[in-house]
C-alpha cells in the first residue's frame, strides 16, 4: 500500500506532447538521507524531471492482520506511524522547494521493506537515489541492506550518495567534489554504462575518465610477462576500451574524455580513480536464481569504498 503525500508543488509545462521524467529518492529523515534528497533534487532540475520523495514504513509484527478498511491480507501501520511518515516526507519536500521552487515534487509513503517500496516507486523512473548510510549513524547501514538490494534489482540507474557529498550551495545548486566522471569499462557490453557516464558528464559540464583494468593470465609462468608480451596485451586491451567507447563518443561530441587500460585489479583501479571524481559509474548485470542478490566483485567494492557518489547502471 502506498499513500500519496500532498506537497506544494508548482506545475512545470514540458515540451509539447512530452511528459517530464521522474527521479525517485528514498529518505529516512536522517542527515545522510536529506543529502540524498538534495542531490536527487539537483539531478531532477538538470534533467527537467519531477522528483518523488519516498519513505517506507515497516508494519509491526504485532499489528492486526486485517484492519477495517484494508485489503484482505495486507497489514497497515497504525495512524501515528503513518502521520509521522507523512510529516517526514512533507518536511523533505519543503526543503527541496525552498531551494528549487520551480521543481515539481511529490511525496509517497509506502508500507513494507524499504527496498521493495523503492523498487515499486521507481518503476518508471529514469534515476533512483539513496544514501549509503541510514538513520542511527551506523556506517554503511543502508549500503549493507537497501542499497545493495537495489543495486542487484534496480530497473533504472541508481545513484548511491556517499559521505558528505550532496550539500547544496547558497543558490540551491549542488556542490560537486571532484572534477571528472570516472567510469569502469569491462568491454563492449558496458555500452549502457558508458552512455550513463557521458550523460552525467554532460549534465554537470565535466570530462569523462574511462578506465579498463585487466589481469595478466596466471599460466605464463613465474617469470612473468616479457616486455614485448606486456606491450602487445596492453595494446589489445586499449583497443578493446576504445571500441567500447567509440559509439558513445559520437553521441556526446561535446564531452571531453580520456581513457586508460591498466594492468591491475579492476575494483581497486576504479576506487583509486574516484579520489578526485564527482561520481564513479559502474555497470551491474542482473542475475537470476541463487545469484540474484549478487552485484559482482567490482561493483560491490566500488559502492563500498569509492570516495565519491556511485552511479550503478543495470545491464542486461
Amino acid at each position: 500500500m502506498n499513500t500519496a503525500v500532498e506537497t506544494a508543488k508548482p506545475s512545470i509545462p514540458g515540451p509539447a506532447g512530452a511528459s517530464p521524467g521522474l527521479v525517485v529518492v528514498g529518505t529516512d529523515g536522517s542527515d545522510p538521507g536529506m543529502r540524498a534528497v538534495m542531490r536527487a533534487a539537483a539531478e531532477a532540475v538538470r534533467r527537467g524531471a519531477m522528483l518523488r520523495i519516498v519513505h517506507a514504513v515497516r508494519v509491526p509484527t504485532a499489528a492486526p492482520p486485517h484492519p477495517k478498511g484494508s485489503p484482505e491480507g495486507r497489514e497497515v501501520p497504525d495512524a501515528p506511524a503513518q502521520q509521522a511518515a507523512a510529516r517526514l516526507v512533507e518536511a523533505a519536500a519543503a526543503r527541496v522547494l525552498h531551494r528549487h521552487p520551480e521543481l515539481s515534487v511529490e511525496g509517497d509513503v509506502g508500507v513494507g521493506l524499504p527496498g521493495d517500496v523503492l523498487l515499486e516507486a521507481a518503476g518508471e523512473a529514469e534515476l533512483m537515489v539513496v544514501s549509503s548510510r541510514g538513520r542511527g549513524g551506523f556506517a554503511d547501514l543502508l549500503l549493507g541492506s537497501v542499497a545493495r538490494f537495489l543495486a542487484a534489482r534496480t530497473p533504472c540507474p541508481l545513484l548511491v550518495v556517499r559521505g558528505e557529498h550532496g550539500d547544496p550551495s547558497e543558490d540551491g545548486d549542488l556542490v560537486l567534489d571532484g572534477g571528472k566522471v570516472v567510469v569502469g569499462i569491462q568491454g563492449e557490453g558496458d555500452a549502457p554504462t558508458a552512455r550513463a557516464a557521458f550523460g552525467e558528464a554532460r549534465r554537470w559540464g565535466l570530462p569523462v575518465f574511462a578506465v579498463h583494468a585487466y589481469a595478466w593470465p596466471g599460466y605464463v609462468g613465474l617469470s612473468g610477462p616479457s616486455p614485448e608480451d606486456l606491450k602487445a596485451v596492453t595494446e589489445a586491451h586499449a583497443v578493446c576500451l576504445d571500441s567500447a567507447l567509440g559509439q558513445v563518443r559520437g553521441l556526446y561530441p561535446d564531452v571531453l574524455s580520456t581513457e586508460q587500460a591498466v594492468l591491475g585489479d579492476a575494483a581497486g583501479t576504479v576506487v583509486e580513480a574516484s579520489s578526485d571524481a564527482a561520481v564513479a559509474v559502474v555497470g551491474v548485470r542482473h542475475r537470476n536464481g541463487l545469484l540474484r542478490h549478487w552485484v559482482g566483485h567490482v561493483a560491490h567494492a566500488v559502492i563500498e569504498h569509492a570516495r565519491c557518489p556511485v552511479l550503478i547502471v543495470p545491464l542486461a
